[in-house]
């Protein structure tokens, strides 16, 4: 979904063929095929709650990104878990159950915080500082790429677009 060399047909048409391979889609339930793909990322879900304890992030503006973050993701599940998700291989439900269940002493963790804590003007000058090094140092690289990718597909997917228009 984040490969910037494909546009929203083509990603649509990708996502199909992985969540339903070798299933041919006719026009009219395509609609019916995303809806399914939804419900399994949000693990069942009606609609993605929000992440607690992450306060500041929005879909505008996520507190981590999987790609990013991978490394801290990795080792966070390694030292909380000792699963190796290079060598383990689970269910997405699984792995979404586990990382909402990352312990808050995790680098990951902290990184999160970092990204989403709001600074207050009446913090010391010291530590006011710090956590603006901090969000500095660990903060995600803006993407207008992704800012697009997601506001085209969210339209295309979810708000009144019609994806059989793009098959």
């Amino acid at each position: 979904m984040l490969d910037h060399s494909m546009d929203p047909q083509e990603k649509l048409r990708t996502a199909l063929e992985l969540y339903f391979p070798g299933v041919k889609f006719s026009r009219d339930i395509i609609s019916e095929a995303v809806q399914a793909m939804l419900w399994f990322y949000r693990c069942g879900a009606d609609e993605e709650p929000a992440m607690a304890g992450q306060g500041g992030g929005s879909a505008e503006d996520p507190p981590y990104n999987y790609e990013y973050d991978a490394d801290y993701i990795y080792a966070a599940f390694l030292g909380s878990f000792g699963i190796d998700l290079a060598r383990i291989s689970l269910h997405w439900w699984q792995f979404r159950a586990l990382f909402k269940s990352l312990p808050e002493e995790t680098q990951f963790i902290k990184i999160i915080g970092y990204r989403t804590m709001s600074i207050p003007a009446k913090m010391p000058k010291d530590q006011k500082q710090y956590y603006q090094k901090m969000k500095k140092l660990y903060a995600l690289p803006a993407s207008k790429d992704r800012q697009q990718l997601e506001s085209d597909l969210t339209q295309l997917l979810m708000n009144g677009g019609n994806p059989s228009a793009l098959m």
